[in-house]
């Protein structure tokens, strides 16, 4: 019995001995001004943290027993560490996890990719890592040339220094016809890159920007972080064939008999002068074909030629012209009708029944 109750409290002891016994120390968490920042105690693990080559920031580094450490130090070169303060408590913790501040300085010229950060004290040592970003800059996008036909894919070139490993993103897209646009990197070296946009319909005008960054690093250069970024971006312009961009109701899409209704058709783009499209012989302009529907309820007003009989009415948009009103007046409701939908569209110059060749806007009609 004296036996069993002596084996018991070795045991007893033993354990309580593996109890007292310190947590394996080492870093928990760092701290930064950029991903880590909204973070109270930083975050969790050992990196990679990103800078950019010429930069030096400040991190907090976190951990048991981090706060006594004496040396800091980086692999390969270009790359100066500096201990610049220590916490008995870091920030954003209690007792048990101290903080270390390291200047880290990167080189302007420093190779890109991920070193290693060591931090000692005595023989003992922490390590976490540290991703170099290149801090390129796109300076130019060349001219794009206007394209023969509506255009789905287009590859735009880009130039700079230093912006090898681009990842790009776009911003302030837009499209006529409206859709998507998407953006991928087809190639890139220190001064070139080739960007291939692709469109989720036909267009006949483009616009946004473009965005270059390090894309050795998820997460740089997006909306709400600069980093890594290759700039702020170069804004591009991809003109094709003309289209219509809208058919709007400037006095209101909402009609009575007698009265009148004002559509005004938008293209994406100045008309221009010159040969016809189908044809060769040269016009002032360029030739928008249209109609309202029913056509038999609507009859001209001055100034606009109408033939409520026709299968589609013609305009000339004279060159350097965005736009034009047409106005008709509702004579009377379609047959069986007290509030009806009536619809006017606008054609471009091969008069195609789908977009980017047609467009339409919608009105009602009431006695």
């Amino acid at each position: 019995m004296n036996k069993t109750f002596s084996t018991v409290l070795q045991a007893a002891g033993l354990w309580l001995g593996l109890l007292s016994l310190p947590a394996l120390a080492d870093i928990t968490h760092i701290q930064d001004d950029r991903m880590c920042a909204n973070l109270s105690q930083g975050c969790a693990g050992k990196g990679p943290i990103p800078q950019e080559q010429g930069e030096t920031r400040t991190l907090k580094v976190k951990g048991q027993d981090v706060n006594f450490c004496t040396s800091a130090s980086a692999s390969g070169a270009g790359v100066t560490v500096t201990i610049v303060g220590t916490k008995l408590v870091a920030d954003g913790f209690t007792v048990g996890t101290g903080q270390i501040n390291l200047r880290i300085a990167v080189g302007a010229t420093a190779a890109p990719g991920q070193r290693t950060i060591t931090i000692s004290h005595g023989s003992t040592s922490y390590s976490f890592t540290l991703r170099i970003l290149r801090n390129g800059v796109v300076s130019g996008l060349n001219a794009v040339p206007r394209q023969s036909d509506y255009f789905t894919q287009v590859d735009v070139t880009l130039t700079g220094t230093n912006i090898a490993q681009a990842g790009t993103r776009l911003e302030l897209i837009g499209t006529s016809p409206p859709g998507t646009t998407q953006a991928q990197v087809l190639s890139s070296n220190d001064t070139t890159a080739v960007v291939r946009l692709t469109f989720s319909t036909p267009q006949s005008k483009a616009t946004g920007r473009i965005v270059l960054f390090d894309n050795s690093f998820p997460g740089a250069c997006t909306a709400n972080q600069t980093f890594g970024c290759y700039g702020a971006g170069q804004a591009y312009t991809i003109l094709g064939p003309n289209a219509i961009e809208s058919v709007t109701f400037p006095t209101g899409n909402a009609i009575r008999i007698g009265s009148v209704l004002t559509i005004r058709i938008r293209l994406t783009q100045p008309a221009s002068g010159g040969s016809s499209s189908p044809g060769n012989f040269s016009l002032p302009g360029e030739i928008i074909k249209w109609q309202v529907h029913p056509s038999t309820a609507f009859e001209a007003e001055p100034g606009t030629a109408f033939d409520p009989n026709a299968t589609l009415n013609q305009v000339m948009f004279s060159s350097g012209t965005q736009q034009r009103d047409l106005v008709v007046r509702l004579r009377q409701l379609p047959g069986g009708c007290t509030t009806c939908t009536g619809v006017a569209e606008g054609r471009v110059f091969d008069y195609r029944d789908a977009a980017p060749y047609k467009r339409t806007g919608n009105f009602t009609m009431t006695p």
